[in-house]
């Protein structure tokens, strides 16, 4: 092989490795993942907190948005709002009954989390509690 066909050759596996790269970069998106998508608190007649883990199973930064909920009685706090590659985060999901209002029963309420996956712009975590009485004091 003479010195042209190598030079030709290497300058061909040079650009050949930058489009490689180029169609990686481009395809690398945030990827939401939740853990567990749904949060059951059983029988409550008090406040209490649960997690779900939040993690970036892509190949960019994903990043949270907001984070909101369907009822007052049931909030959502994340700490952070970037994750990068492959990282997760905790989410604490508190159910309080007493703001959820005086009927006891079954309750389904929902947290959404907004984030710039353009596959999942917004998941749903499902809540659901009995509400008890609440207790005397």
């Amino acid at each position: 092989m003479g010195r042209t066909s190598v030079l030709v050759l290497a300058f061909g596996v040079l650009i050949a490795g930058g489009a490689a790269r180029v169609a990686w970069t481009a395809s690398a998106r945030p990827a939401l993942r939740l853990e567990p998508s749904t949060v059951d608190f059983g029988p409550l007649a008090e406040r209490a907190t649960k997690g779900v883990i939040v993690r970036n199973a892509g190949r960019a930064p994903l990043r949270i948005l907001a984070v909101s909920s369907s009822c007052g009685c049931t909030t959502a706090v994340i700490d952070v709002t970037i994750l990068p590659p492959g990282d997760r985060a905790p989410l604490a999901i508190t159910f309080d009954p007493v703001a959820h209002g005086p009927q006891p029963g079954p309750a389904r309420h929902a947290v959404y989390v907004r984030t710039n996956d353009q596959r999942t712009p917004e998941a749903e975590i499902e809540v659901r509690a009995i509400v008890l009485k609440e207790p005397a004091r």
